[in-house]
């Protein structure tokens, strides 16, 4: 019976230490993504750089780095378009013409804008859309670690509104 205690006793205090690899824990940076963004001194000045290799965007006036951003970019076979480019137009509330789902009743169906699939057509949400290039531009949406657009610059949901504030149509971009 002694025994029995002991090894009882040593199972509840080693326990916790044998079954602690199974644990998971929060990814790291799993809390409130926030993002700082300072006001510039002339809005004319500012411009946009953007590193495909790391995606990442920087709004810049200057050596002043008002806004440094994550970001996804396009897949190799649509990749994001190289280069130096200008915002020519901005929209708070687009979507997407290319890509979204149709409504049939009360499902929804993912189908391409052109495509025969029956259905109202509804593109899927850009939101704070600056667009640098013909169909190309910056916009709201997930943002993952590798490349994963068919060429748009996507910023996250904290990110995008304060993108979109700093940027007017002229603002230089560098990709």
């Amino acid at each position: 019976m002694r025994m029995l205690l002991r090894f009882s006793f040593l199972i509840a205090w080693c326990g916790p230490l044998i079954f602690t690899g199974c644990q998971t824990s929060p990814v790291a940076g799993g809390g409130a993504y926030h993002v700082t963004a300072y006001k510039p001194h002339d809005p004319s000045k500012v411009v946009v750089k953007v590193s495909l290799s790391k995606e990442n965007i920087y709004v810049m006036e200057g050596d002043r780095c008002l806004m440094a951003v994550a970001c996804s970019v396009g897949i190799p076979a649509k990749p994001t378009p190289r280069g130096h480019f200008t915002i020519y137009r901005k929209e708070e509330d687009k979507r997407s013409g290319s890509y979204g789902f149709r409504v049939q009743g009360d499902r929804v169906v993912p189908a391409e804008a052109g495509s025969n699939v029956a259905g109202r057509y509804v593109g899927y949400p850009m939101g704070f859309w600056c667009e640098f290039a013909p169909a190309y531009g910056f916009h709201q949406g997930f943002v993952h670690p590798t490349p994963r657009t068919h060429g748009c610059i996507r910023l996250h949901g904290e990110a995008a509104p304060k993108f979109y504030a700093l940027v007017r149509v002229g603002t230089p971009v560098s990709i």
